[in-house]
């Protein structure tokens, strides 16, 4: 449903644009420093449109490629305190069972041979 609604804004906004541009067809001077020259206002509005296009996708690829290297980083420092643990937990599971065996011997009482 979100993205119906940004479709929806979308296709009005550029048909906005549309017609914004087609009103507005009569040439216009553009300097560009060095040189100058008569275009269309269409073609000025259409190439500007393009430009902040690119722009904005150039920025929103930027920032998601940032995020995705934090979430990878913290994803590997994640795994790295998971196997940390893991490993802590065996050594401790098997002291514990070390440590069991240990007071079972001890605490038996030693079997004395009977003479007869």
């Amino acid at each position: 449903m979100k993205n119906q609604w940004r479709l929806v804004g979308a296709l009005v906004i550029a048909l906005v644009i549309i017609v914004f541009a087609i009103l507005n067809v009569e040439p216009v001077r553009v300097n560009f420093g060095v040189a100058a020259v008569h275009w269309p206002l269409i073609l000025v509005i259409v190439i500007t449109l393009i430009l902040g296009v690119v722009i904005a996708v150039l920025m929103a690829t930027v920032n998601e490629s940032k995020e995705r290297s934090a979430h990878a980083k913290a994803i590997t420092a994640a795994q790295a305190k998971i196997d940390k643990l893991m490993a802590e937990n065996k050594s401790l599971t098997l002291r514990l069972n070390n440590k069991g065996k240990q007071t079972r011997h001890v605490a038996e009482p030693t079997a004395t041979p009977v003479k007869k």
